[in-house]
């Protein structure tokens, strides 16, 4: 079984990056925007098994559970790393063989991507999409699921890959244009704006570009 885990951290101390950018309300509603997009790609891509998402926020674990997924409660968010490698364990339980995970911060994901990412996993015990830089991790699978342990954050895709290879796993590199892009910063929100100025994300951002401009 293909499961997809999308960790979703509160709201509210979300984007924190955009601080000085975006208020805390508009980095709140970016969040929950993106998420709920994120969301429904994935609800819309063939190939899954399962869809989870991550959290401890209840207005998330609402909408999640709205729109069909399951939903894996935390009682504390330690670190995006913990909350991808605890959640993996339970979907091994549940009898899952390969996990995708997949963050929240990349609006411009395609049903096709998550269905590129779903074929390379059964060719691969390892799969990573580096963020845009190539030092980070936009996305990751894994069969099974505990085939690498998650190093997210800074230098994140030199982590998971020297960690794969060193334990003898076959690694592939991918790189989908929505998947690659993720945003984080005030250039990042210039980019979607220029990619996708009708997206809902987009709208949260657009008239603090022009301020800003």
């Amino acid at each position: 079984m293909i499961f997809a885990l999308l960790p979703v951290k509160a709201p509210p101390q979300a984007k924190q990056r955009l601080n000085g950018f975006l208020s805390a309300a508009e980095r709140e509603a970016l969040a929950r925007i993106m998420y709920e997009d994120v969301l429904a790609v994935l609800c819309a891509s063939r190939g899954l098994d399962r869809i989870v998402v991550v959290t401890s926020d209840e207005a998330t674990d609402r909408h999640a559970r709205g729109s069909g997924a399951l939903v894996f409660e935390e009682q504390e968010q330690r670190s995006h790393s913990h909350s991808a490698d605890a959640a993996a364990r339970r979907a091994t339980e549940m009898g899952a063989r390969t996990i995708l995970l997949i963050p929240i911060d990349v609006p411009l994901v395609t049903p096709a991507e998550i269905e590129e990412l779903i074929a390379a996993a059964a060719e691969a015990g390892v799969v990573i999409v580096p963020s845009s830089d190539g030092t980070g991790t936009n996305a990751l699978a894994r069969t099974p699921p505990d085939a690498i342990r998650s190093r997210f954050g800074p230098g994140s895709f030199r982590a998971h890959l020297d960690q794969a290879k060193s334990l003898g796993r076959t690694v592939k590199v991918l790189r989908p244009p929505g998947l690659v892009f993720d945003v984080d910063t005030p250039d990042d929100a210039a980019e979607l704006l220029a990619r996708a100025p009708h997206s809902r994300a987009a709208q949260v951002v657009r008239s603090k570009w022009a301020l800003k401009s």
